[in-house]
């Protein structure tokens, strides 16, 4: 039986969302959705990196690719992207579909630890593709901590949300942020808002 692109490809996302959905059964709050990420949503998220010729980009939440194959059909060489995902389901997931990426399975709040040395500092974006806006506030702090860290200084990272809020406690964390997307044709629809060092 010969099977065309398009028919694999449907068969990939429906095989995907099945898994993105009993994971989130699993643990509905660690996960921000009860789907994976929409096209535009991906590749609004995707549309904001910046990197030099020696950064990477890391991932937070890599679910089951969603976010991750935007960035990389916009051009960020599967080397140098790493991917965090705490959930060993869905981190296998990523090795098998996606082998060329660096998968980090792991706590997000010890990026700074996973990330090889001679990556540490040459981040050049970081994608948070997590529920945020559920998690307390020193947490939040945290993982803020750990993502300017391994970033040089005066960057940014965006994260993602339902909420008509920002995701993450601006002021309580000296944090500017400001949404700089928005998209109706995710469900539900999204924002995303890009977040920096409070004088930077």
């Amino acid at each position: 039986m010969i099977h065309s692109h398009a028919t694999l490809r449907t068969h990939k996302e429906a095989s995907a969302a099945w898994l993105f959905f009993k994971r989130w059964l699993a643990n509905p709050l660690s996960m921000a959705s009860i789907t994976p990420s929409a096209p535009s949503l991906s590749r609004l998220m995707a549309a904001q990196i910046t990197r030099g010729p020696d950064e990477v980009v890391v991932e937070f939440g890599g679910g089951t690719g969603a976010v991750t194959r935007a960035i990389l059909e916009a051009g960020v060489p599967a080397d140098k992207l790493f991917t965090v995902e705490r959930d060993s389901e869905l981190a296998g997931y990523l090795r098998r579909h996606f082998p060329g990426i660096h998968v980090l399975e792991g706590d997000v709040a010890d990026i700074r630890s996973m990330l090889p040395e001679d990556v540490r500092g040459k981040v050049g974006t970081v994608l948070v593709c997590l529920p945020m806006i559920l998690i307390p506030v020193e947490d939040q702090r945290a993982i803020v901590d750990a993502i300017f860290e391994v970033m040089p200084p005066g960057r940014a990272f965006y994260a993602y949300t339902y909420s008509a809020r920002s995701p993450i406690r601006r002021k309580a964390l000296g944090l500017k942020g400001r949404r700089v997307g928005f998209t109706i044709a995710n469900i539900p629809p999204a924002s995303v808002w890009r977040f920096v060092r409070d004088g930077a």
